[in-house]
C-alpha cells in the first residue's frame, strides 16, 4: 500500500490522513456488534474463520492509516517497505471474504435448500462483486504506485468498494431502506470524495473519473446480476461442490 511522492506532490491537504478514520469508522459501526463489541452482545464464540476476516480488514485499514502517515511524516522508504505488506494484505483479505461469503451461503443452502432463490443468493453477489473490485483497485493502484496522484486516489476507491457490507449491517440501516436503498447509501462514501477532490483542485481527476465510474456503476451491476437465473445456478452449483 504505497504512497510514493516527491516533494512537489506532497499532500496539500488532510484529506488522505481523515479517509482512513473516517472509512475504518463506518467499519465499526456495521460489525460493532457481531465482531469488535462482539463479547458485550454476544457470549458464543466466533468461528476462526471470522475472527481471521476481521482481523485481515482492521489490519488492511489500519495500514492505510499508516501508509498515510507516514507519507505526511515524509517517511517514504518506510512507506514503500511497509507497502509490500499491503500487496500481500489485499490478496489476503480477497480470499478470506470470498471463502466466508461461500460457507455462509451454502449453510443457507443445506439448512433449507428448497429455499434458494434470486432473492436469497443476491447479497453473494455483492459480496463477490466487492471483494474482487477491492482487489483490482488496489492491484491498479500498486501498478501506478510512481504515479501518486493517481495511486492513492485508487487506495482510496478500494477502501470505498468493500464499504457495502459494513453499511448493511449497521443497526437498523437494513430493515429501513432495503436492498436498493443500500447502494445508494454505499455510493456516498466514494461520490464525496469524488466532489470533494473535484472542487479542492477544480478538476476532476482522471483516477477518480474513471475508476470513481467504474465502482458507481459496480455496485447496481452487481446488484441486478445477482437477480439473474445465470446467478442462482452459479451459486447452487458452487454450494453443491
Amino acid at each position: 500500500m504505497n504512497f510514493p511522492m516527491n516533494a512537489p506532490s506532497r499532500l496539500t491537504s488532510r484529506f488522505y490522513l481523515w479517509f482512513p478514520v473516517c472509512a475504518f469508522l463506518i467499519v465499526f459501526a456495521g460489525f460493532a456488534r457481531t465482531y469488535y463489541l462482539r463479547p458485550i452482545f454476544e457470549v458464543r464464540p466466533l468461528p476462526l474463520l471470522l475472527h481471521l476476516h476481521g482481523f485481515l480488514f482492521t489490519s488492511w485499514f489500519v495500514l492505510f492509516f499508516v501508509q498515510a502517515r507516514l507519507v505526511a511524516k515524509d517517511r517514504v522508504d518506510l512507506h514503500r517497505r511497509l507497502g509490500i505488506l499491503g500487496a500481500i494484505l489485499a490478496p489476503l483479505c480477497t480470499g478470506v471474504a470470498l471463502t466466508v461469503a461461500i460457507h455462509a451461503v451454502r449453510r443457507s443452502y443445506l439448512a433449507t435448500p428448497a429455499s434458494f432463490t434470486n432473492l436469497r443468493v443476491r447479497p453473494l453477489a455483492m459480496d463477490f462483486g466487492t471483494s474482487l473490485m477491492f482487489l483490482v483497485l488496489v492491484a491498479i493502484a500498486l501498478y501506478l504506485r510512481k504515479r501518486p496522484d493517481f495511486h492513492k486516489r485508487f487506495m482510496v476507491l478500494a477502501c470505498c468498494s468493500i464499504l457495502l457490507p459494513a453499511i448493511g449491517r449497521i443497526p437498523y440501516v437494513w430493515d429501513t431502506i432495503g436492498f436498493w436503498g443500500l447502494v445508494a447509501v454505499t455510493e456516498i462514501p466514494p461520490v464525496a470524495c469524488i466532489l470533494y477532490d473535484t472542487m479542492k483542485h477544480r478538476r476532476l481527476h482522471p483516477a477518480f473519473g474513471w475508476g470513481g465510474a467504474a465502482v458507481l456503476a459496480s455496485f447496481p451491476a452487481f446488484m441486478l446480476i445477482g437477480a439473474t437465473d445465470f446467478w442462482l445456478r452459479f451459486v447452487t452449483s458452487l454450494v453443491r461442490l
